[in-house]
């Protein structure tokens, strides 16, 4: 007699969903992908390719602490900011850009090369 193993099917979408939604849920606190894996019961790899899939979409954030990488949902932390009163410091162009997740000092996008950010400053100057 042959035995079957459980496996869940799940589109790399819902997954998606799935993860975001239980990030947001945690909302500032964050998510490990071990913290991830136990409330899904999915497997590691596969949490890793959808994280990665919404941190590129802007959806989500990596928080480094100093033994685990937690990840957190774009929205949590714009409520707190917006709760202080930050501005986007007179029409700086990196709270607007797309890229800023990937921007900096040995990224792949930095704002030494970055035409807004330097069209930006130039008006300030003169």
């Amino acid at each position: 007699m042959l035995s079957f193993v459980n496996l869940k099917v799940i589109s790399m979408k819902d997954l998606a969903g799935l993860i975001l939604s239980e990030i947001k849920a945690a909302e500032r606190a964050g998510l490990t992908i071990t913290d991830l894996v136990e409330r899904l019961d999915i497997s590691p790899k596969k949490i890793t390719s959808a994280i990665t899939a919404l941190m590129s979409e802007g959806m989500i954030m990596q928080k480094q602490e100093v033994e685990n990488e937690r990840y957190i949902a774009k929205d949590a932390l714009a409520e707190e900011s917006e709760s202080i009163g930050l501005t986007d410091m007179n029409g700086c162009p990196c709270f607007h850009c797309l890229k800023i997740t990937k921007c900096g000092v040995r990224q792949p996008d930095s704002p030494i090369f970055c035409r807004g950010l330097e069209e930006w400053v130039g008006t300030d100057i003169q």
